[in-house]
């Protein structure tokens, strides 16, 4: 996993993409899309890497040849990747805004509500809702609807620490570890 904090400009990111890194898709000039590929860069110095995107649109990843898993995120100043050579993974990263009031119907579900507590009800919205991105992101095939197939289980929110969430969509029912960290009003979730 690495995390990339934006402070530079375009074209001293641009630099920082190798010339031995291929995408298909046209190269974008988001500050965003230029972190997370200066990210694989630096991850991977000097090594041939290609990175793809399934019919689902997400991502994968060829280093030298070989198949990798990677999953991207971005947030206002932030762009992190996580790359696995053997597991599935998915990463989120939300910053924390008491906005996310205004939106919590469209995500969370009722027995979610009931355990949201009150002084940290900000903190909590964000962190399920970067929950089930991952999650979603982990599923990888779309269709998946955030109140209907995802739940997180109860939860105390702290600056670090794990929870439990579950899709359950047709004749999938799983539940997945989920790793939270919060720092500088960002969380961060993700599954490795």
């Amino acid at each position: 996993m690495a995390i990339w904090k934006i402070t530079e400009h375009s074209n001293e990111l641009r630099e920082l993409i190798s010339e031995h890194f291929y995408e298909l898709e046209s190269r974008k000039e988001n500050k965003h899309w230029l972190a997370s590929r200066a990210l694989i860069n630096y991850l991977f110095p000097d090594k041939k890497t290609a990175l793809f995107k399934d019919e689902f649109n997400k991502p994968f990843l060829k280093i030298e040849g070989m198949d990798y898993h990677i999953s991207i995120t971005h947030s206002f100043q932030f762009a992190a990747i996580l790359v696995s050579k053997t597991k599935n993974v998915a990463i989120d990263m939300e910053k924390i805004d008491e906005r996310i009031q205004r939106v919590k119907h469209k995500f969370m579900r009722e027995d979610e509500m009931d355990y949201l507590q009150s002084d940290d009800a900000s903190n909590m919205l964000v962190t399920i809702w970067s929950a089930k991105e991952t999650l979603y992101k982990f599923y990888g095939k779309k269709e998946l609807d955030f109140k209907l197939h995802l739940k997180i289980d109860a939860f105390k929110f702290e600056s670090k620490f794990e929870l439990v969430g579950q899709i359950s969509k047709d004749n999938l029912k799983q539940k997945f570890t989920i790793k939270v960290e919060e720092t500088e009003g960002y969380v961060l979730t993700y599954i490795s």
